[in-house]
């Protein structure tokens, strides 16, 4: 194959002498030698015509990878008409930059997924054999593409679930990936089927419970529901068995177990799975009644928050602007929370992290404290010595989460409590810490904002703050004090 440069170098002259001797031959009398000539002529248009070609796509490849770096989503659409080689290398390079927005890759993956198989998708297949180890970011670009022949793979990485012990197991994130991407094949064998739903047992780090919930939910297949119904009321995985019997039945009865078990018991042997998608269910619950409130066992709360969790993590703002009442304030709510957590299971497990200029933790060295006697004691005394001073590091907060304490895989839910901007960074930067928290770790983000003024939900000019668009973007609740 020529390049562009060398192909045109060669080809031209072929063309322009060919050209020139035709138009000879025809002159003189001789139409065969004219003939001749056409046919080199034509021959060199022939090989010309797809340098042409590859210039032209390596144009339009070019700007496709500018625009994923400006930030220009319309920009990502020709990638739906060439797949060849040299697009496969451009999709590698944009969802490889971790700068590229989550958004853009999703993108990305869904314009790919409507490549052919040959000289398109098969691509990603040779790719896949030369790195059996695919980086993160390559790893949710596969599980977005959704192809089954990719199937395989996936179930490849669920393999050593099968012998390690919950709390043995390595890169419980990755774990969690895999399922994600198996619930996008409706047809599975009863096998693959009762292997994600081993992986609900509370053995598991929580990514992997709730993954698996979830990747239940689009399997066209009745053998998952009453292990989701055995889980309706659990508190970390709770909504997302239900949204998963909502998206297979069609039903919703929420936490009310009885009532699930008694439609099981007349239904679920023969019913219709209705394979519904994730968007059905969030517009069926923003149509739904509120609920009315229900007695809970455990009542503490967190600045009027439930603390409905069994592993959670709290970051705390203590910058110079909390000082006074607002830290007071802070501390009176931790202290009374530690108390409340003499309440929970012993199997409940906490942390904390506090920053200002930088970042303080209480923890069991990187991992979460016990509920116990000692680990409560221990967290009181942290509490009371809390000071408010310094800048508002919350981009180091989130990362020192995300790096350090949330890769075990087993925090279902953060309390994120501030009373300004972060000086570390820009807010966007935080929304992506955020948006990467919950999609990797599948955690749940409450947000609790102190001294912001928030105008009603009907006003025409209102801009959510960035704690309230953490939460929604991560499923969390966002209170204001």
């Amino acid at each position: 194959m020529f390049t562009s440069a060398s192909g045109i170098a060669l080809v031209a002259p072929i063309c322009y002498g060919g050209g020139m001797a035709t138009c000879a031959f025809i002159r003189r009398g001789w139409p065969w030698r004219g003939i001749m000539g056409a046919i080199v002529l034509g021959g060199a248009l022939f090989c010309l015509a797809p340098v042409r070609g590859m210039e032209d796509s390596a144009k339009v490849l070019q700007s496709v990878v500018r625009a994923a770096r400006e930030g220009y989503l319309a920009g990502l659409e020709p990638l739906k008409n060439i797949h060849d080689a040299r697009a496969g290398d451009a999709v590698v390079r944009i969802i490889e930059d971790k700068k590229t927005p989550a958004a853009f890759k999703q993108r990305i993956a869904e314009l790919v997924a409507q490549w052919p198989w040959k000289g398109g998708l098969d691509y990603f297949e040779f790719y896949l054999r030369t790195h059996p180890r695919l980086s993160d970011e390559m790893l949710r670009f596969y599980a977005d593409l959704g192809c089954v022949r990719f199937k395989p793979f996936f179930l490849g990485l669920l393999a050593p679930l099968k012998t390690a012990p919950g709390s043995d197991i390595k890169e419980p994130a990755r774990c969690a990936t895999a399922l994600r991407a198996l619930g996008r094949f409706p047809e599975q064998t009863e096998a693959e089927v009762s292997r994600i739903i081993a992986l609900l047992d509370e053995k598991f780090p929580h990514v992997i419970r709730i993954s698996a919930a979830e990747a239940l939910g689009g399997i066209k297949s009745r053998q998952g529901l009453p292990a989701l119904i055995a889980l309706v009321k659990d508190d970390t995985v709770g909504e997302a068995a239900q949204r998963s019997l909502y998206r297979l039945t069609g039903q919703d009865f929420g936490e009310e177990a009885d009532k699930w078990n008694a439609w099981f018991k007349e239904h679920g042997q023969r019913a219709e799975l209705k394979m519904l998608g994730v968007a059905d269910w969030e517009t069926h619950r923003e149509k739904k009644p509120a609920a009315a409130p229900e007695k809970q066992e455990f009542s503490a709360s967190f600045y009027g928050v439930k603390v409905k969790t069994r592993h959670c993590l709290f970051i705390l703002d203590s910058s110079g602007s909390m000082e006074g009442e607002r830290i007071r304030q802070l501390k009176e709510e931790m202290s009374n929370l530690l108390a409340g957590f003499q309440g929970k299971p012993k199997e409940m497990r906490f942390g904390i992290i506090i920053f200002h200029s930088t970042v303080e933790t209480c923890l069991a060295g990187r991992g979460l404290l016990k509920n116990d006697p000692a680990s409560i004691k221990k967290a009181a005394r942290f509490v009371e010595g809390l000071q408010a001073f310094g800048a508002t590091a919350m981009v180091g907060a989130l990362h020192f989460a995300l790096t350090k304490v949330l890769p075990g895989g087993d925090v279902d839910t953060i309390y994120l409590l501030s009373d300004g901007a972060p000086t570390d960074g820009p807010p966007e930067e935080v929304l992506a810490m955020a948006h990467k928290i919950h999609e990797d770790f599948r955690v749940r983000i409450h947000t609790i904002g102190i001294g912001e003024a928030v105008k009603p939900a009907e006003s025409q000019d209102r801009q959510p703050t960035l704690l309230e668009q953490i939460a929604n973007r991560t499923g969390g609740t966002y209170t204001t004090r």
